[in-house]
């Protein structure tokens, strides 16, 4: 275990308001993985965000935005969390006291890389109470929904990474059921949960994040991913590992929808 920073730094000025999960997605591909991601997740595409329009919503009908695609000019996607604080300044110094090192910031919005190597935004944002998605029924009768990020991190940086995280959010960190995942207890009324899971030796890719969607029947979630262009990477125990059409990979797990 590595010795922890210093918590009161970061519980101070950082208030998480609400999280955003960014899909990054290869420009070329961006159309395909919209069409794929609406329909997977039953949320109609929404008026393009940003500068130049490059940040490109999910909008579920009766909840808030929470998941977003933007293009990006390099051949390798990826997933990236976006935390909404108050004090985007406040919060990046905090994020750099305790071992991030920064890409760009502004007033409004900072991007910023995580001691292991983990991209990620801070966005200003003062409201909260901000509607949450529910689990949606498909017609084979399994209910999904958008679920969780998940940081997949070398074993080597993975205490330092969990302790980085912890203390960023002033989120506790627990230990999962199986021996290599642990989580962020992440408040109610914000629409993802955080999970962190260490990569074995053999994994060398680097520290990454993905996507995790749930059901209540991961066989007949799976079967209608794939009949919608995803395809089964690794069908493990507890979730099935897929990749989307942009080349994007996540996962459907067993937990079931609508519990925290």
């Amino acid at each position: 275990m590595t010795s922890r920073p210093d918590e009161g730094l970061a519980r101070g000025p950082l208030v998480v308001r609400w999280l955003s999960a960014f899909a990054d997605v290869p420009a070329e591909s961006i159309e395909a993985a919209l069409r794929y991601w609406q329909h997977v997740s039953g949320h109609p595409v929404g008026e393009p965000q940003g500068r130049r329009g490059e940040f490109i919503p999910l909008v579920p009908v009766e909840a808030d935005r929470f998941v977003w695609l933007q293009p990006v000019g390099r051949p390798d996607g990826g997933w990236h969390l976006d935390l909404h604080i108050d004090d985007v300044a406040a919060a990046t110094a905090v994020a750099v006291a305790l071992g991030a090192r920064i890409e760009r910031a502004d007033h409004e919005l900072a991007t910023l890389v995580s001691p292991a190597g983990q991209r990620f935004c801070l966005v200003e944002e003062s409201a909260s109470g901000r509607r949450t998605q529910e689990p949606t029924l498909w017609p084979g009768g399994q209910r999904s929904v958008l679920d969780q990020i998940c940081f997949d991190i070398p074993a080597d940086r993975f205490d330092e990474e969990c302790d980085f995280w912890s203390v960023l959010t002033g989120w506790p960190r627990t230990h999962g059921d199986l021996g290599e995942f642990d989580r962020l207890t992440v408040p109610a009324g914000l629409p993802v949960r955080v999970l962190l899971q260490s990569l074995g030796e053999d994994d060398t890719g680097g520290t990454r994040a993905h996507l995790d969607m749930c059901s209540d029947d991961r066989a007949a979630e799976t079967d209608r991913h794939v009949a919608l262009g995803g395809v089964v990477i690794n069908p493990a125990e507890h979730w099935t590992t897929l990749r989307d059409p942009a080349g994007l990979v996540y996962c459907i797990t067993d937990r079931r929808p609508g519990r925290r």
